[in-house]
Parts: C-alpha cells; structure tokens; sequence
C-alpha cells in the first residue's frame, strides 16, 4: 500500500512523509501508543499548515 500510494504522491505538490512506528496496529486511535502517533500527525502539521488560514 505504501508503494501504492508513493506512486500516487510522485506528481503532486503535497509535503508528505513517512514515519514508522514499530508495534503499532491499523486502529490508531484505540491501540497502545495512539498518543504518540497522534503527537507525531500534530507536529507534522503544525510544521506545513499555513497558520494564514
């Protein structure tokens, strides 16, 4: 899915990036750990949203 959707990436000018985070599962927001992932998607944004808007 990651190549899948790296392919998709390559002709936009969207900022994205890829962060691993070992042990965690697909229902981030209800598994172990979904503070710090959600930590990791805020600081993300808050370094590429336009404070503007």
């Amino acid at each position: 899915m990651i190549v899948h959707n790296k392919k998709q990436a390559r002709n936009t000018h969207a900022v994205t990036e890829i962060t691993e985070m070992p042990d965690r599962g697909h229902s981030l927001t209800i598994d172990h750990g979904w503070r710090e992932v959600a930590d990791t998607a805020l600081t993300f944004l808050r370094r590429f949203a336009d404070p503007s808007q």
